[in-house]
């Protein structure tokens, strides 16, 4: 009579496996974990193949899932970070084997801003626990795993700084610039607006073309900014609206290379961004909007974005002395 199979302890390793089918498998270091898991596994063996598949050849299977599902933006994004995981963990580290220390030691190691390591980490956090919705994997094996933290956009342009960026930067991109700085749209909408989406005073993309297609993204415009998507839908009735001197659409590489030369003659950082963020912190401290209303305008479905990313304005005892005498001026307090 054959011997049951059951977890065994590799002394070399201090951890434990189990061999099912002709197959060895990790368990882990932990007795008990691994016991609990090697009776998952015998419980169903369908589980066995999903244990033994590489991180590699997952990725490739979530790829293809963003490819079929998700805007080619985001795809491309994924597609460019996953790419970069592999390399570091190898293509042979199966999902079971992926420790915390291999996705710290990837995203400190590539040279980028916490910000974007944040990104990267949850695109890592993302492929896992799609694995585990559509049953590849049992468990996500780097859940709750602590992201570095993001950095908070708080640039904001006064009223000098902005003439200094439109003197030193030149047509088509004063253009762009000026339209993010009176809309506060994020840079990527202002880029894929195409003459379909203006109507009137409004431009409107679908709930499938908006940020998490849920429902459609709306953008009011003022007069200013009006006349500047009615002159470019007047030149480029198909495809997007702002283009560069060559006639192709802006890239964000393309932006961000002639916002750093911009940088470097007017003495301080300029990022798209920054536009949006000035527009909202001049909206709240000296247009009077409310929170509520700022949200929505931006883009967001709630405050709360809001609330979290522009606290620094509870900090400026002048904003808050004036909303102090707000909050009373038309009440009878005599």
């Amino acid at each position: 009579m054959a011997r049951p199979s059951k977890p065994y302890l590799r002394k070399q390793t201090k951890s434990w496996y189990c061999s099912i089918d002709g197959q060895q498998i990790p368990l882990g270091k932990d007795r008990e974990i691994a016991f609990e898991k090697f009776h998952a596994l015998m419980a169903d063996r369908g589980q066995v193949k999903n244990e033994l598949n590489t991180l590699y050849d997952l990725s490739q299977v979530y790829l293809d899932w963003c490819q079929a599902n998700r805007k080619p933006a985001t795809y491309e994004r994924h597609r460019y970070f996953l790419k970069l995981f592999i390399k570091s963990v190898g293509r042979r580290l199966r999902p079971s084997q992926l420790k915390v220390h291999h996705v710290v030691k990837w995203h400190e190691g590539l040279g980028i801003g916490t910000s974007t390591q944040n990104d990267a980490v949850s695109i890592v956090q993302r492929m896992l626990n799609w694995a585990v919705e559509q049953e590849y994997l049992s468990r996500n094996p780097i859940k709750g795993m602590s992201k570095p933290k993001r950095k908070r956009r708080d640039i904001c342009y006064t009223p000098d700084q902005w003439r200094q960026i439109r003197e030193h930067s030149r047509e088509p991109l004063t253009s762009f610039l000026d339209f993010l700085f009176m809309t506060g749209c994020r840079p990527l909408e202002a880029r894929t607006i195409e003459a379909r989406h203006l109507h009137g005073d409004l431009v409107i993309f679908p709930a499938d073309e908006s940020k998490g297609e849920i429902e459609p993204r709306v953008i009011y415009l003022v007069p200013e900014a009006q006349q500047i998507l009615t002159q470019l839908a007047e030149k480029h009735p198909d495809g997007v609206l702002f283009r560069n001197s060559r006639g192709r659409p802006w890239t964000k590489d393309a932006i961000k290379c002639r916002l750093s030369r911009v940088s470097k003659k007017v003495g301080f950082r300029v990022i798209a961004y920054g536009a949006r963020h000035s527009w909202a912190t001049h909206a709240l401290m000296d247009g009077g909007v409310d929170p509520i209303s700022v949200a929505h305008l931006m883009g967001h479905r709630d405050p709360t974005m809001v609330s979290r990313v522009y606290s620094h304005l509870s900090k400026n005892p002048n904003f808050l002395r004036q909303q102090a005498h707000n909050a009373v001026r038309k009440r009878n307090v005599s």
